[in-house]
């Protein structure tokens, strides 16, 4: 049993007022804990995995999650203690660090580049993605023919691909209207949008895309954000590919949406 490191309250507030639930999924590196009463997700990831929303980062007791607990096992939160079938496997909680996004405050205090020096960048990546062999299906679209609702739940997997590229899109225009202090006036009406047709898509990509409304990303998907706005180009490619190592597609899908969710942005904004 370990200490932890929560992204978010949500993980905290589970333990400290008590909550029963069941393992979602496991994965060697990952176990996802349905909350009863509650349609959401509480992940827990090994120390070298991304940071991502209502998560908190624990050695797996047994060097492997999937050796340490499996799908449909009952889960106890309480104040200090995350028990899997009476097991402890997650301790300390109320001592635990947050991690938390960067505040608006933050953002908006980041370098301002010129919309051209943020378009020239996403053409970096855009290119670099390319070479990387990572083909993009969604290219094809632009904002004038873009429906949410074609892509929830569009591919395979437990993050289908069009939901990796809604989340990607939503992570983008959320945080570039916070850095230039500026609203896309069709930013609403796509939330809502993807809000009322979650039942289109599985658990775990609704969780996502829960968050990915909210503005809640995680680190790696932080880290690149910033690193497009330094346009720093050895940095930048570091960051592209800690998010090209996440999922068999899903990295680069998430990516496409940033740079196609960017770009539309900063066209809203005058570029």
């Amino acid at each position: 049993m370990s200490s932890a490191v929560l992204k978010g309250n949500a993980f905290a507030s589970a333990c400290k007022n008590g909550a029963y639930g069941k393992v979602h999924s496991v994965f060697d590196k990952a176990i996802n804990i349905q909350v009863y009463e509650e349609d959401q997700l509480l992940t827990v990831v090994c120390e070298d995995v991304d940071i991502m929303s209502a998560c908190c980062v624990a050695a797996a007791p047994s060097g492997s999650w999937e050796k340490a607990a499996k799908a449909g096992d009952k889960v106890l939160f309480t104040p200090d203690t995350v028990y899997v079938e009476n097991i402890p496997i997650v301790g300390n909680i109320s001592s635990a660090r947050l991690w938390e996004n960067l505040s608006s405050g933050e953002i908006f205090a980041l370098g301002k580049p010129t919309y051209a020096g943020i378009l020239a960048a996403c053409k970096v990546v855009e290119t670099y993605l390319d070479k990387a062999g990572k083909t993009d299906t969604f290219r094809i679209f632009q904002l004038s023919d873009f429906n949410p609702v074609d892509f929830i739940g569009l591919g395979n997997g437990l993050t289908p691909s069009g939901d990796d590229f809604l989340a990607g899109m939503l992570y983008g225009v959320h945080f570039f209207q916070i850095l230039y202090g500026k609203s896309c006036l069709w930013l609403p009406k796509i939330r809502g949008i993807i809000s009322q047709n979650f039942h289109r898509t599985g658990t775990i990509s609704r969780h996502f895309l829960r968050y990915a409304i909210k503005g809640e990303w995680g680190r790696n998907t932080e880290d690149f954000l910033v690193a497009l706005v330094n346009s720093e180009r050895e940095t930048l490619y570091k960051t592209v590919d800690r998010k090209l190592s996440y999922g068999a597609s899903s990295g680069a899908d998430e990516l496409r949406g940033c740079l196609f969710g960017i770009r539309e942005a900063l066209m809203d904004f005058g570029a």
